[in-house]
């Protein structure tokens, strides 16, 4: 039941170094009942993102996202796990989804659909009856659509499915539609085919509730973009360098945006939350139609000592996710500090880290 901790140097949003302790831990979800250490193997640090399939970024959806990130700036909640219909049961569509505190999103599950003819043009054929549906973004909207030669990806969502830019009906026949999607913008024959690929800001937004991918819009775009406050920062610290020796301006050097590791999805990338919210999920559990919980709450400090004593530092809470198919919680948080930067670790006489009981 001990905490697994994590040493990690980063960049705060100013540009400035900082050194982050991580803890983690995991925990057994009971219905009704406030989170509880497991007593058993916990949960192992995912030192990368970790992809379905064949583990191909460019085609496949992230199971879960690596652990290893030195700052955050909120508390990044995902799901894994899937909607179930009533044990017994199946269904062609219900909303599932997941409130934690004040927050709160819902996603509207279908079974597998196909495109058929219609009179004027073609329409959607009933979903099928399902009992189970994942819910990552591979089932969501988006993907890719070939247009002849060229094939054309949606920059939302590169990994999900019913993206399509043509009207033929050949193209269209074996289309696979969302079985994910925002029930309040939901995907129809009449929305369905963009006709240029400039409009692609019109389609739906894809809706689910695991992990976005790093090559998912518009996260990539953080990706050595700075935001404007640490450009702002950057650019006077330059001037007032190149002010004092002559040297003339200098280009700013770009900071990492912090939104980058973000990879919530949309609805759940959320401000910092305490730790001990209720959280409530809807048709994930073949038995309940809500499984409720509560977050077990906050550490009491986190440490770093490198020779000099313990430094405490206020732990904030920068992951939950959710294991519900194994009724399992894996939380971290981070304590972060000031530091000179990694030329100062040579005069660091111990490295010892660790969690307030």
């Amino acid at each position: 039941m001990t905490w697994s901790t994590r040493l990690l140097p980063g960049i705060a949003p100013d540009g400035g170094p900082v050194i982050s302790v991580l803890a983690k831990r995991t925990y057994l979800l009971r219905h009704g009942e406030i989170a509880v250490p497991d007593p058993g193997p916990q949960l192992p640090w995912v030192e990368a993102d970790e992809y379905l399939g064949t583990g191909n970024p460019a085609l496949e959806a992230v199971r879960v996202q690596s652990d290893l990130t030195a700052w955050k700036p909120g508390t990044d909640v995902a799901v894994i796990g899937k909607a179930h219909a009533p044990r017994g049961k199946q269904a062609r569509f219900f909303d599932a989804g997941i409130q934690i505190g004040a927050f709160r999103k819902m996603v509207r599950v279908f079974g597998d659909r196909k495109i058929r003819p219609a009179t004027l043009g073609f329409d959607f054929a009933e979903p099928e009856p399902f009992d189970s549906m994942p819910l990552h973004y591979g089932l969501a909207y988006g993907g890719r659509h070939k247009i002849g030669e060229l094939e054309t990806t949606y920059p939302r969502n590169p990994v999900g499915r019913g993206f399509a830019v043509r009207a033929d009906i050949e193209d269209l026949a074996g289309l696979q539609l969302p079985n994910l999607e925002n029930p309040a913008q939901l995907l129809t024959p009449q929305n369905l085919v963009l006709k240029s690929l400039d409009r692609w800001t019109e389609a739906p937004r894809p809706w689910a509730l695991g992990y976005t991918g790093r090559n998912f819009h518009p996260r990539v775009t953080f990706a050595g973009m700075p935001p404007d406050l640490a450009v702002e920062s950057e650019v006077g610290r330059l001037r007032s360098a190149s002010e004092s020796d002559g040297s003339g301006d200098q280009p700013p050097v770009p900071v990492l945006n912090p939104d980058y590791h973000r990879g919530a999805s949309e609805g759940l990338s959320l401000p910092f939350l305490r730790g001990d919210e209720p959280v409530a999920l809807g048709y994930m559990d073949p038995d309940r139609p809500q499984f409720e919980f509560r977050l077990p709450g906050a550490p009491n400090g986190v440490f770093l000592d490198v020779g000099n004593g313990p430094e405490w530092m206020e732990p904030v809470l920068q992951d939950v996710v959710v294991f519900k198919g194994a009724d399992r919680l894996a939380m971290i948080w981070r304590g972060s500090c000031r530091y000179d930067g990694p030329e100062s670790m040579a005069a660091w006489t111990r490295v010892e880290t660790g969690v307030g009981s």
